[in-house]
């Protein structure tokens, strides 16, 4: 029977029989478990590993107190080499018990990829025995530890909200439980923060796009911030800088607006609306806009020098 096509089999249980600094991630650890999953389906527990505790304390001993094993762990891990060049994670290449009459593994190797705190926490020593649910807890771990530093560089290409990491690390493959965990982990550590990111974000919009609050309110909700901070940092918009924002951006298109000046006007002030101004102000920068540009030419500018004053970009 071909032994690629056995049936998945729920682990007994599993055996730490490695440990070793990861070469490229700092205060990484690499976790090699033997997996154990039993002769048949259903007699993993009390047979296989009924002297899981027993076993634990003498792994203990060997280290002797607490403060001794930590040190030991990590120096043995940090020196540890192994004799495979390869990541084994999951590996189908790794050694392997066969039971050749169902072609089921009764053993097989897996490497974890954890944090040192991780490691030390759960005393992780050679030839602990851990139960199948200590092994899950452990996978978990990994994924947690996976998500949190693909979440950081994507944080170190460009701000985001909760919600728009969060659908990043799905995207990735993260389930949502990871992702949650992920993001409430950044937010302890004040680098996930959608209040703060709501203020920089309506200030770069008011500011740098010439856009009014109306606009900034509706782009914050789309990308997932809470309403109440949405209405704190539009609250908190310096009325002079979206005032200057809209005029700026009417003197830019006026010249460029066809038609007589009222029409010139009503375009205007529909461009103002559109891009988030209040109705008020959108009117306001537009007669004021009008009153320049007739100004300007009253004092004598003809009209090839008044345009030459003006960016024409649409």
């Amino acid at each position: 029977m071909d032994k690629d096509k056995h049936i998945e089999l729920p682990i007994a249980g599993a055996v730490v029989t490695g440990v070793e600094a990861h070469p490229k991630k700092p205060h990484m650890y690499r976790v090699t478990l033997k997996l154990d999953f039993g002769t048949e389906p259903g007699l993993e527990t009390e047979d296989n590993f009924g002297e899981t505790a027993h076993e634990n304390a003498d792994a203990d001993e060997r280290y002797g107190d607490w403060n001794s094993e930590v040190d030991a762990l990590i120096v043995g891990a940090q020196t540890a080499k192994r004799a495979k060049k390869t990541d084994l994670v999951q590996s189908e290449e790794s050694a392997a018990t066969w039971n050749e009459a169902t072609a089921r593994p009764l053993h097989e190797e897996t490497v974890l990829t954890i944090h040192e705190d991780t490691l030390v926490s759960r005393r992780l020593l050679r030839g602990r025995r851990l139960t199948a649910e200590e092994v899950e807890v452990l996978r978990q771990d990994e994924q947690k530890e996976e998500a949190y530093r693909a979440a950081l560089l994507m944080l170190e290409r460009k701000a985001r909200t909760t919600a728009e990491l969060m659908m990043a690390l799905k995207r990735k493959g993260y389930a949502a439980e990871v992702a949650e965990a992920c993001a409430e982990r950044l937010r302890k550590m004040k680098m996930l923060d959608d209040s703060a990111y709501a203020k920089r974000f309506t200030e770069q919009r008011a500011v740098g796009q010439r856009k009014g609050r109306m606009l900034i309110r509706q782009e914050l909700l789309q990308r997932g911030v809470d309403r109440q901070d949405v209405e704190q940092a539009i609250g908190e918009l310096d009325g002079d800088v979206e005032r200057e924002a809209a005029l700026a951006l009417a003197r830019k298109r006026w010249p460029s607006t066809k038609g007589n000046d009222r029409e010139r006007q009503m375009k205007l002030m529909g461009m103002l609306l559109r891009r988030g101004f209040p109705n008020s102000l959108a009117r306001m920068a537009a007669q004021q806009a009008a009153a320049e540009a007739g100004e300007a030419r009253s004092d004598g500018m003809d009209e090839d020098d008044f345009y030459e004053d003006y960016d024409l970009e649409q």
